[in-house]
């Protein structure tokens, strides 16, 4: 999965050339004609939802039209992403998802009722999350070695949360599990917030979440982080190591968000909002705010992220198989 990534993010991180850069007219009464609709298949307050509201107050300046976010969440994002399928393909109903119910759900039964692939297309990806293994400060593990042999020595008396069912921090956490040979019981939350707090009041030991989710109770001293899922240190956590300085294999997973829209969407309007995605690039308060929440702001044109997408399906499969995780119950 990473080597499209690092190798389109060297083009497009602060550099973008040619498309969008300068604010579009439409004052020919062509797109967008009316408020255009965001919809994030989450709950308000996590990852996707702050990356989403900055986007929108950008583009609603741009646009000239009013950018509103909508949060949709349940059954994995599964529902906000089969509204946005089934939504007047005019452009004016845009989805802000991150891989769950575009490239993970399609693993597990029930199976969506919509075909990602043949249902939506991209304007392209906008911004990356990288995440982050904590526990309860109150859990007696200092590494992520110390950790694993406590959960072995107690099989599935440690329980570990995640922000819903077939969510990709819970497979994530899953596969971490697996891969470190620990039997911890599962306790899905809905949404990000919900989790963290659950993490925070002992209700759960570990979790597997977004860095910039967890910053503040890490840097606080409540929550302990133990390795970040990158494959290279984090800058706001430099004494953080990566799965592998901890004893483990790296996992590779990217855990990005970007922007679908209906499949039948007319092309000029594609064209439209993949230009307004590049211009994100040359945007200093976009790059800024990114970075404070630590994000990382890089941004891929439609053609790179369906090629990023197309390597990533056959991998999470793969993972999900060696994980052992057969089916996920919405």
């Amino acid at each position: 999965m990473s080597n499209i990534m690092t190798k389109t993010r060297r083009r497009f991180i602060l550099g973008a050339g040619g498309m969008a850069l300068t604010p579009r007219a439409f004052a020919q009464g062509k797109y967008p004609t009316r408020p255009v609709k965001l919809i994030v298949p989450s709950p308000p307050g996590g990852g996707p939802d702050h990356v989403a509201r900055l986007m929108a107050h950008i583009w609603s300046q741009r646009l000239g039209q009013q950018v509103v976010v909508e949060n949709i969440a349940g059954a994995s994002g599964q529902v906000a992403t089969l509204g946005v399928v089934r939504a007047n393909p005019d452009g004016h109903t845009l989805l802000f998802s991150p891989p769950t119910p575009i490239t993970v759900a399609e693993n597990f039964e029930p199976r969506p009722v919509y075909d990602a692939r043949r249902d939506l297309v991209t304007a392209g990806l906008v911004g990356r999350n990288p995440a982050l293994l904590v526990i309860n400060s109150n859990v007696k593990a200092n590494t992520l070695k110390e950790l694993i042999a406590l959960a072995k020595a107690e099989p599935k008396k440690l329980f570990f949360g995640s922000p819903g069912l077939g969510n990709t921090l819970h497979l994530v956490a899953e596969i971490v599990c697996a891969k470190a040979g620990m039997q911890m019981t599962h306790v899905p939350y809905k949404g990000s917030g919900p989790a963290v707090v659950g993490l925070l009041g002992g209700e759960v030991q570990m979790l597997v979440q977004s860095a910039e989710s967890v910053r503040q109770h890490v840097q606080s001293g409540r929550l302990r982080a133990l390795a970040t899922l990158e494959s290279t240190r984090l800058e706001a956590f430099p004494n953080v190591p990566t799965l592998a300085e901890a004893g483990l294999a790296n996992l590779d997973i990217v855990n990005w968000y970007g922007v679908f829209m209906p499949s039948s969407t007319p092309r000029e309007i594609q064209e439209t909002l993949e230009g307004e995605v590049l211009a994100l690039t040359r945007d200093a308060t976009f790059l800024k705010r990114m970075k404070e929440m630590s994000f990382d702001p890089v941004v891929m044109p439609a053609a790179d992220f369906n090629r990023l997408m197309a390597a990533e399906r056959p991998q999470w499969a793969a993972a999900i198989k060696a994980a052992g995780i057969d089916t996920i119950k919405n």
